[in-house]
């Protein structure tokens, strides 16, 4: 579950940005997974065999400007934990 899930959150980095919700809450139960959490993993792996051809496209309206985001609240905690809400 551990190996696969880390897989996916590469995975999801890289070039699948559309899988990020679904792999975060996959990481939540890395440590303690039970038999729900294999069964979210199974149909989670069948979603991306079924849209293996889903690519990432990037356009732009204005080449001049460049704008990207910043996760401010990602490991501020002591405990390397993200803070949301």
């Amino acid at each position: 579950f551990r190996h696969v899930t880390a897989q996916l959150l590469f995975l999801s980095k890289q070039a699948r940005p559309d899988l990020q919700t679904a792999v975060v809450f996959l990481t939540t139960h890395v440590k303690a997974p039970d038999v729900d959490d294999l069964k979210k993993l199974q149909r989670y792996l069948s979603y991306l065999r079924e849209t293996v051809e889903l690519v990432l496209t990037l356009e732009s309206d204005n080449l001049s400007a460049i704008y990207w985001w910043v996760d401010a609240a990602f490991a501020v905690h002591h405990n390397a934990k993200s803070h949301s809400g």
